[in-house]
């Protein structure tokens, strides 16, 4: 059987996406959400989310590129003025061609110790490790995540292996190129090559190419391509109105996809697609 884990992210950082991944756990099919732990509206998911829908897992969003950093620690060194962070996830990927210094190590290391610990101090089971703009895929980060997950107890990843299928590759090439998801495609198939992962993963993902502009037929046409004994995660990007906020100025926050990518996700279709392939939903803490 087919399983599918279906992921709604950045939970945590604006209220309308808080909303939305309720909306989309209770109403429709979502099995799976990751916090940003230093999120804006953190403490709006923990009150008003955590607990209090039918996922009872949580992925921890790792953030290094927007927002202000948790670990005081790392001021001048991974976030500047106000600590707010200052290196974006472009020069994470192109480090990773590299060994970085011993300090942007330890800083990074201090940072995602200091999510991690805020995460479980609130009660907040952690299924799996995600991250923000998944820079979790550069080598060394890669490598840093590892040793907190033995040190947590944390054994499971999200590991983008985005299958190429022809027919979808370059529809829409427009908006694939103009989002740079063909280059971030790209860049994390090179990574990969130079990452051991010890992590539990499902097989394949979808949202990479797609990100930020999913299509109902693209993505019918990527699962019908599964073997029917893998795992998929589908990462999904849903808000409700699409409000300015002060975490970040990207405008992928502001994008109306986000509301159709939630009406995606309450869809019938979308139901009775997963009812009539017999499809699994699960969360990543089924994995073993």
């Amino acid at each position: 059987m087919k399983k599918i884990i279906i992921s709604c992210d950045d939970l945590g950082i604006t209220r309308e996406i808080n909303l939305a991944v309720k909306d989309c756990a209770e109403k429709g099919v979502a099995t799976s959400s990751s916090i940003v732990a230093n999120g804006e509206y953190y403490e709006h998911a923990l009150n008003n989310i955590i607990n209090k829908t039918q996922i009872k897992f949580f992925g921890l969003h790792l953030n290094l590129t927007e927002g202000k950093a948790l670990n005081e620690n790392s001021i001048n060194i991974i976030s500047g003025e106000n600590n707010i962070f200052k290196i974006n996830a472009k020069k994470y990927f192109f480090s990773g061609f590299y060994k970085p210094n011993k300090e942007l190590i330890n800083a990074v290391y201090g940072e995602f110790k200091s999510q991690i610990k805020k995460v479980l101090k609130d009660g907040i089971k952690i299924s799996h490790f995600d991250s923000h703009e998944h820079i979790h895929h550069s080598p060394w980060v890669f490598k840093i995540i590892t040793d907190l997950g033995k040190e947590f107890e944390i054994n499971k990843i999200r590991f983008v292996n985005e299958k190429i299928l022809l027919r979808n590759y370059f529809k829409d090439a427009f908006y694939k190129l103009k989002s740079l998801n063909y280059f971030k495609h790209l860049m994390i198939n090179i990574c990969n090559k130079k990452i051991e992962n010890n992590f539990l993963s499902p097989d394949y993902f979808f949202g990479i190419l797609n990100s930020g502009k999913i299509k109902i037929d693209e993505l019918f046409l990527y699962l019908d391509k599964i073997d029917s004994n893998k795992i998929v995660e589908i990462c999904i990007h849903p808000a409700n109105e699409i409000i300015n906020h002060d975490f970040s100025n990207n405008n992928f926050y502001n994008s109306k996809n986000r509301k159709e990518e939630k009406k995606l996700l309450l869809s019938d279709k979308f139901k009775n697609y997963l009812h009539n392939n017999n499809i699994q939903l699960i969360n990543f803490s089924d994995i073993n």
